[in-house]
């Protein structure tokens, strides 16, 4: 089965060949036909960028996809996943150099654990991170969520007018806001 090359390091042509020589000498033939590089922002979901989506029509169940680094495939252990998981349902292999060639794939095996087990804990930490944060906030007396539609004088002054027989129609109009809006307002009241 064909193996393909896939690369998001090199900055130019020459920077890729080396990679493809280092590549050689771990004993993968490399087809230049095969062989995909790019360099976009790190911040580009994976998934996205131009080369690896040429790459992914090109793949067929059985193909093998080697890269030098997991940073290849992803700006974070979540998208690295998502890459990976993209793979796993081509019917695909991916070899990852940095991890010791490990098929990354299978999903019993120990590299693939592990970045499972470092993304759940990073979500976790993330969700305490977050919670934490509100918490702080909230003792500050800071208001979360987004900011109002309308500042606090003029929510008084839409409870005046609704007292008033206005209707919550005309106040949006002349507010220029959602009735939603007016509605909460009116809402919060009770």
């Amino acid at each position: 089965m064909p193996t393909h090359i896939y690369t998001n390091q090199a900055g130019n042509l020459g920077e890729f060949e080396t990679e493809c020589v280092k590549l050689d000498a771990e004993g993968f033939v490399v087809d230049f036909g095969l062989a995909w590089w790019e360099r976009v922002p790190i911040a580009m979901p994976a998934l996205e960028r131009p080369r690896m989506q040429q790459m992914l029509r090109r793949l067929r169940p059985g193909d093998t996809v080697v890269t030098f680094h997991l940073r290849n495939l992803g700006a974070s252990l979540r998208e690295v996943l998502g890459t990976v998981a993209r793979l796993r349902t081509l019917g695909v292999r991916l070899l990852c150099i940095e991890a010791g060639n490990a098929d990354l794939t299978v999903t019993d095996s120990p590299v693939c654990r592990a970045l499972e087990a470092a993304n759940a804990l990073e979500q976790s930490t993330r969700s305490a991170r977050m919670k934490a944060s509100a918490e702080q906030a909230a003792q500050r007396g800071a208001r979360l969520g987004r900011r109002p539609a309308l500042p606090q004088g003029t929510q008084d002054d839409v409870r005046e007018a609704l007292r008033q027989g206005t209707s919550v129609s005309e106040l949006a109009r002349r507010l220029q806001v959602s009735r939603q809006t007016i509605m909460r307002i009116r809402d919060a009241q009770r």
